[in-house]
């Protein structure tokens, strides 16, 4: 009887904390402006898109980039000719605009005119925060994004999701609680937060509005490739070249000039046909190496 007792206690307590730790944690994604829907339908839709570094509001080093490159990487398998992260870094750099007070002091059209776009995004984590209450955890990533169009200084689209990761039970009996536990507690790793961010920038690039024709048209004869290094000297091009292809990864090098006159050695890995086996391959490259690499559209 005593027993049951302390199973009723535990059953009650795991409930209620349960339950109020789940209300708390509703995702909720307003759709403040949704201008890019109408752009899309009357075919006056931005053609190129550049994302801007992320602002970080949670104190968390090196999130803010991680999901910028999680962003760019699922924005890049829509219709939309995207401005590769280390040309948009570059050319900030050149003109002073290194961080995000600078970069909010100047107007969208001019930043339109230094990186070439007909449209940026500034994108924001706003939440990032890992919950562990004995036999529950709770793993939050929250991204918000504004797309504002250079022609006219005007924002054509905002979105934000917070995605969650739940782990954990009501423990019944007292040998229940240090496997609950230990359970809740790899909840927390960093491979669920990669997970937490892949889910909150896949949402947020799915929703943004693509012309449905350019879209059908692309995905049919889209291929993929793997940017996983870019080089002004062609020695280390052709290292890195000769380091992929002894691991066994299709290696290539495209050289191409920037608008500074810049000659750069870019090296790919691929092509793949779909974007799920381009992701797979990534991640086998990042564990290999641990490199930053950036998927990017081939319909050549």
């Amino acid at each position: 009887m005593r027993f049951f007792s302390v199973k009723k206690i535990f059953l009650f307590f795991g409930l209620l904390l349960l339950g109020g730790l789940l209300n708390a944690c509703v995702s909720r994604s307003p759709l403040s402006c949704q201008v890019l829907n109408s752009a899309v339908m009357q075919r006056h839709f931005p053609r190129s898109l550049a994302v801007l570094p992320f602002r970080d509001l949670t104190g968390n080093e090196g999130i803010a980039e991680t999901v910028r490159v999680s962003f760019y990487n699922h924005l890049s398998s829509l219709p939309y000719r995207d401005v590769e992260l280390h040309i948009t870094d570059l050319r900030l750099r050149e003109t002073g605009l290194a961080s995000h007070e600078a970069i909010a002091g100047v107007s969208v059209r001019k930043l339109g005119k230094i990186l070439g776009c007909d449209a940026v995004i500034f994108g924001t984590v706003y939440e990032f925060q890992r919950i562990f209450a004995g036999f529950y955890s709770s793993m939050n990533i929250g991204v918000s994004v504004n797309i504002w169009d250079t022609r006219n200084g005007q924002k054509i689209w905002s979105d934000r999701y917070t995605a969650r990761s739940h782990e954990g039970g009501v423990p019944i009996t007292l040998l229940d609680i240090p496997l609950i536990t230990v359970r809740s507690g790899l909840n927390l790793t960093e491979g669920v937060k990669l997970q937490a961010v892949e889910k909150a920038t896949r949402y947020l690039a799915e929703n943004i509005p693509t012309p449905r024709r350019v879209r059908v048209q692309k995905y049919r004869a889209a291929e993929y490739d793997l940017q996983v290094g870019a080089f002004f000297e062609p020695d280390r091009a052709d290292r890195f070249q000769t380091q992929l292809k002894s691991r066994g990864f299709p290696a290539f090098i495209r050289k191409n000039t920037d608008e500074q006159g810049e000659l750069w050695h870019r090296v790919f890995v691929g092509p793949y046909k779909n974007r799920s086996q381009a992701l797979e391959i990534k991640k086998q490259l990042d564990e290999v190496f641990g490199s930053n690499c950036f998927i990017s559209r081939n319909n050549s």
